[in-house]
């Protein structure tokens, strides 16, 4: 019985602000280990259903995610984790070396890779 009840899906939306964008992500919450990589997967597939929407993609050095439209908690996500996490290594590297290059700081080096849910 307890096999059954942990092999059911639990799906958990996100939505992920981008820029000048926003995209709705459905996850199977027993796929991931933790919620932090759940929250990195959100952030990557994310960036997958904009860049198939878009020919104009933007990104900035972080993403905006929260578990509802209305919720009062976010969190600031790396996008450069996103990105290196949807095979957009190129993307990814021009990302941090225009960040490096305006702030002096390295987004692949980068402890968390998210904030804590910010009130």
């Amino acid at each position: 019985m307890n096999n059954e009840m942990s092999s059911k899906t639990k799906n958990v939306t996100y939505y992920v602000e981008g820029p000048d964008w926003v995209q709705t992500v459905s996850l199977d919450t027993n796929a991931f280990d933790t919620e932090e990589v759940q929250i990195i997967e959100a952030g990557t597939k994310a960036i997958e259903q904009e860049m198939e929407k878009t020919d104009n993609f933007n990104i900035g050095a972080m993403l905006v995610i929260r578990k509802s439209k209305k919720a009062k908690t976010e969190k600031f996500v790396n996008a450069y984790l996103c990105l290196n996490n949807a095979a957009q290594y190129s993307l990814a590297e021009d990302l941090r070396k225009n960040y490096k290059a305006q702030t002096g700081n390295d987004l692949a080096v980068d402890d968390m890779g998210m904030s804590e849910w910010d009130k």
